[in-house]
């Protein structure tokens, strides 16, 4: 995760999350102005990290089959369209 950034720590207790619902706390937590973020539900994790060099989001782990990988690509490809 990021140095420079403040971590913001998204949390879903009890049932396991949509992949919608993950993003929509996310799409909030970067409306927020947040550029490092963990997603969490029980022990599963997804770590975002946002490079402002690359302009780009990077993500590891996963929450059942939702990667973080995959999360931050769309990310990415919702940055490109504008």
């Amino acid at each position: 995760m990021s140095q420079l950034s403040q971590i913001f720590d998204i949390d879903f207790p009890g049932r396991r999350p949509s992949k919608a619902q993950i993003l929509s706390k996310i799409k909030a937590a970067i409306q927020s102005g947040a550029a490092a973020i963990s997603v969490s539900w029980g022990e599963n994790r997804i770590d975002l990290d946002y490079s402002f060099n690359a302009r780009s989001w990077n993500g590891c782990g996963w929450i059942r089959a939702i990667g973080g990988d995959d999360i931050a690509q769309e990310l990415n490809n919702q940055q490109k369209r504008g």
